[in-house]
């Protein structure tokens, strides 16, 4: 006899036997006991979750001997052929496959007869919004108005794709994903009467994999169980699924939060040497700091929305008590733009290193946390704004530690003009083209913290660029942080700009003058 993998032998043939959707079971439970069964259902959610199969098993109770009933016998005709799937009377159609009008035209011809020996002719037709418009609109007033022992199933992981003029006249049902310590309580079950080995790191890995899918775990089960006869470990699940293991997942925060690169990097590279799926640690690392955002803002209140063991959920919680909020959310906005840029170039590893420079160097942009930076450099300075590393046997003085914020206090026009620079600068740390643009203006009205930006007519171009909603905002909220107040801002377009000569050092306006040349952009140590 062939191999029935774990899959297909333990699928479920009743409604006691399904896993992770009572709220289903219950709901069809109560309609068959009332007798008030409807004519079309629509099974809705992702794949491996049991929709096909709550189709059979709804079949059988309709179709049973001693049906309609909750608990099918199993052993009669009409369940035995359901359950292997050559039963006359409940017909499975494969929506991908049979998506034209012509086969909806066939099904609407055939509906008229009556089944060959159970109560009902059931049609069970998976991955319906496969079907075509035309095919839709012609199973419309069948759907509508079928023969009394007609019932229609249909299963979808798009519902948002099939019509709505479908959609009310089903039944409708929404499957969920199936939790974590389900799929793993199910696989222990499994695992004893398959006499296999497997420690419960790995079976939480498996189930983590799964993502939700009792198909898919059991899959994966299916492909361990043959690797060794010693038993399945999580070092076997992180091996063949290029996961990372949890516990880099851990190190690698523990080092962005020190504002440790060469440690962030260091690790980054053993991962890899291992053989991890580098698109995958982006996604593991997105998500791990997705829970030490659920950790900081909820606490054990919202543990539920973590499927992790509880001591995993503790460690979660030590880790996020030393990170900021702010910390937690720039490095989740800096992960998905590493994706992104993954998506356009031909390497993986340099968007996710370069996300890692950002945090551990990006000054006000890096993780906020009160642990101090590297321990085993130092910090330097060759240029304002420019860290270098050196070896701590080498470094005497104390490590450097980034410059207080500096609030700017202006009343007046004279005073914007005068760290018109600074707040530039401030805006070309985050948007260099906004700062160039801004550069080309000047503040030419001040008054009660509405401020009006002007820019000489050849300039209408960086004008127009800057007036935006989307740009607008970004610098107001920048303004507003540096000087201490709520700042609207306007722009204008100017007969004159004055110049710059007036204020530059001796030095600078020497050189100008001799080379005939301007000052374009200025934006000196910056914190004035």
């Amino acid at each position: 006899m062939s191999y029935l993998v774990l899959a297909r032998k333990y699928r479920p043939q009743s409604f006691d036997e399904l896993v992770g959707q009572t709220h289903i079971t219950e709901l069809l439970r109560k309609s068959i006991e009332s007798g008030r069964i409807a004519h079309a259902f629509l099974f809705c959610g992702p794949r491996g979750i049991g929709k096909t199969s709550t189709a059979r098993i709804l079949a059988k109770s309709l179709n049973c001997q001693n049906g309609p009933t909750l608990k099918p016998c199993g052993e009669c005709s009409a369940c035995l052929e359901i359950a292997n799937g050559n039963s006359f009377d409940v017909i499975e159609i494969d929506g991908a496959s049979n998506r034209g009008i012509d086969e909806i035209r066939t099904l609407r011809e055939n509906v008229k007869f009556a089944p060959s020996y159970g109560r009902y002719k059931i049609y069970i037709v998976d991955e319906v919004h496969m079907l075509t418009s035309d095919a839709f609109n012609a199973l419309l007033k069948t759907l509508e108005e079928p023969p009394e022992h007609v019932k229609f199933i249909f299963a979808t992981t798009e519902v948002h794709k099939v019509p709505a003029t479908i959609l009310s006249r089903c039944q409708r049902f929404d499957f969920k994903r199936i939790q974590v310590e389900i799929i793993m309580d199910n696989l222990k079950n499994i695992c004893a009467k398959e006499n296999l080995k497997a420690n419960e790191e790995a079976l939480f890995a498996i189930a983590k994999a799964s993502q939700g899918s009792m198909r898919d775990a059991l899959s994966v089960l299916d492909q361990l169980s043959a690797l060794s006869d010693k038993g399945i470990d999580a070092a076997d699940v992180f091996s063949m699924l290029g996961m990372v293991e949890i516990e880099f997942l851990f190190d690698l925060t523990d080092a962005l939060i020190a504002r440790n690169c060469v440690k962030a990097l260091d690790i980054f590279n053993q991962i890899i040497e291992r053989g991890k799926d580098i698109k995958q640690l982006g996604k593991d690392l997105t998500e791990h700091f997705r829970h030490l955002m659920i950790v900081k803002v909820g606490g054990v209140s919202l543990n539920g929305l973590i499927d992790y063991p509880s001591g995993v959920k503790q460690r979660l919680a030590v880790q996020a008590e030393k990170i900021t909020i702010a910390g937690i959310l720039k490095a989740i906005e800096l992960f998905i733009e590493a994706q992104e840029t993954a998506k356009v170039m031909e390497t993986l590893r340099m968007p996710l290193e370069l996300a890692f420079a950002k945090l551990t160097y990006g000054g006000s942009t890096g993780i906020i946390s009160s642990i101090p930076s590297v321990t085993t450099t130092t910090t330097a300075s060759t240029k304002p704004g420019v860290p270098v590393a050196i070896p701590a046997s080498a470094a005497k003085a104390p490590v450097a530690v980034q410059a207080p914020k500096v609030t700017i206090k202006a009343e007046s026009l004279e005073e914007i003009k005068a760290h018109w620079n600074a707040l530039t600068h401030e805006i070309s740390r985050r948007k260099m083209a906004l700062a160039t643009y801004l550069q080309e203006g000047e503040p030419c009205e001040f008054k009660t913290n509405r401020l009006v930006i002007g820019f000489a007519k050849g300039n209408a171009f960086a004008k127009d660029s800057l007036d935006t909603k989307e740009n607008l905002k970004f610098i107001e909220e920048i303004f507003s942080e540096k000087l201490n107040a709520p700042i609207v801002v306007g722009f204008r377009i100017i007969e004159k700009t004055s110049t710059n000569i007036k204020q530059e050092e001796p030095v600078v306006r020497t050189a100008l003058e001799m080379f005939g040349g301007k000052v374009v952009k200025e934006w000196p140590n910056a914190q004035k």
